[in-house]
């Protein structure tokens, strides 16, 4: 299990919602693919040192979602029946349908008044028929104009806080909004990196570079790197 520091950043917004104590708030969660220079994926998706990779597809299955009490917290010692909230998934998230918002909303749920150190949540292999099926993470595009497609049947354990521990988020009586932001172009650079190298083939010439955790074109030692590199490079932030 590892600390993230991702492609996935957290903006959190605070709101006074009501001056009457009702003793909760509400938090959302979304997510959305960017790039460390603040652009979207929509407009950043191609690199060209050498290869020129264009991602198209970035599809991810997040299971269920935990946000963990501040242990110097009140409500963690006195009220053990909210130590801890939880989100049911499973939550499918097409980060790059170009007929949505770059920002995909995941949930909400009202939480106990406390402050949350902590948010604890996994890839998990998706259920439901479709090309994510069976798989934890998608990602589809080119290298050079071929086809590629990068997967992992295997979970991936996230644990994300604030790499500030003084940016702990609070729920008092009011909305907070979380983003987790995945850095898109620290993946796109690897990939490059391993195609300028000439790693990346088809090497069971069915037309489709297939990079996975498996034995997928024989790749399965990039399909790990490139699985580990997702995990550490989602964070949680206080930038939008």
């Amino acid at each position: 299990m590892k600390n993230f520091s991702i492609f996935a950043l957290v903006t959190f917004l605070m709101c006074s919602c009501s001056n009457n104590s009702s003793n909760s708030g509400n938090v959302s969660l979304k997510a959305t693919a960017v790039t460390a220079s603040g652009k979207t994926s929509m407009t950043a998706r191609t690199t060209g040192t050498g290869s020129t990779v264009v991602v198209t597809d970035f599809k991810v299955n997040i299971g269920n979602i935990k946000l963990e009490t501040d242990i110097e917290d009140a409500m963690h010692s006195t009220d053990p029946m909210h130590e801890d909230v939880k989100l049911m998934g499973p939550f499918l998230l097409d980060l790059l349908d170009t007929n949505k918002t770059l920002s995909q909303f995941i949930t909400s749920i009202d939480a106990p008044n406390a402050k949350y150190e902590e948010i604890k949540f996994n890839f998990t292999k998706s259920l439901i028929a479709g090309d994510l099926e069976g798989k934890t993470f998608l990602i589809k595009g080119t290298i050079n104009d071929k086809p590629f497609v990068i997967w992992s049947a295997e979970d991936i354990e996230l644990e994300m806080d604030f790499l500030d521990p003084t940016k702990d988020f609070a729920v008092n009586d009011n909305s907070v909004a979380l983003n987790i932001k995945i850095q898109l172009d620290a993946l796109m650079a690897k990939i490059t990196e391993f195609a300028n190298q000439g790693m990346l083939l088809d090497t069971d010439g069915d037309g489709i570079i297939e990079i996975t955790t498996g034995v997928d074109d024989n790749h399965s030692k990039i399909g790990h790197q490139l699985k580990d590199l997702l995990e550490n490079e989602t964070h949680l932030d206080d930038k939008d």
